[in-house]
């Protein structure tokens, strides 16, 4: 099971990998498609991973309090759901859209170090990822998930 420091330390890289990965970019490619994106461009990227940070508190509620066999993710069209999240953000400055991400991941980091040991043990189904440590699920869904995306925007340019 994904210990609350190695979530932790994952997590941080990602911010650090945004701010590393958005530095690079000038104007003209924040508007580039990311690799491997469905046509999402390399802001839109960025838009999405700040979104999902914003949501992780609550999905690790809605994980621990769920009864036991229920598949959180069942009646959820992800697609519907990342396309209003990035739509949410269209207007949105690239300052802001870091400023959303570091905000939303350290409101994150300062919920896990709080966090009692037990919750990261609980077992949760969300999607294909069926009876799981909440911990595993969050290393997988947020700190893997967000650093595949930054991987892909930061490989165009």
């Amino acid at each position: 099971m994904a210990t609350k420091a190695e979530l932790i330390d994952g997590i941080q890289m990602l911010i650090n990998e945004s701010r590393r990965i958005g530095s690079r970019f000038t104007g003209d490619e924040w508007a580039m498609p990311a690799r491997d994106e469905a046509g999402w461009t390399n802001k839109q990227v960025f838009a999405h991973v700040a979104a999902i940070g914003g949501l992780v508190v609550p999905l690790i509620g809605g994980m621990a309090s769920a009864p036991a066999g229920t598949d959180l993710g069942a009646n959820m069209n992800i697609d519907a759901m990342n396309a209003q999240l990035v739509g949410q953000r269209a207007d949105k400055s690239i300052a802001d859209l870091e400023s959303e991400l570091e905000t939303s991941y350290g409101g994150v980091i300062g919920y896990l170090r709080a966090a009692p040991d037990e919750l990261l043990e609980k077992r949760a189904t969300i999607g294909g990822f069926r009876d799981l440590a909440v911990g595993d699920l969050l290393m997988q869904m947020v700190v893997m998930h967000g650093i595949a995306h930054l991987y892909h925007a930061g490989s165009r340019v």
